[in-house]
């Protein structure tokens, strides 16, 4: 079952989970955008490279906390089915 989340994740959930379509998501990358800005004006490049990296760490640190509660997620709702099925029988 890991290999097909997997590849569910992989090759299409990951896309339509980046996808901007609200008012909200876009509203939210603007603002993202300008605090980008404004701090990599007050930095010198030393520091920007060091905030940068340290984004990076936390982007890859959510990243992998969403794909882990979409497979939790994707396992629950199986255990949960299969439980309901055995129980109407």
């Amino acid at each position: 079952m890991k290999e097909t989340l997997e590849k569910l994740w992989n090759e299409y959930l990951l896309d339509e989970c980046a996808a901007i379509n609200t008012n909200e998501e876009r509203t939210l990358m603007k603002k993202t955008v300008e605090l980008h800005e404004k701090v990599n004006a007050l930095l010198n490049k030393e520091q920007e490279e060091a905030v940068e990296k340290y984004v990076d760490a936390l982007c890859d640190m959510e990243a992998l906390f969403v794909k882990k509660a979409f497979f939790k997620g994707c396992e629950f709702a199986v255990s949960f089915l299969l439980e309901v099925g055995r129980f109407e029988k």
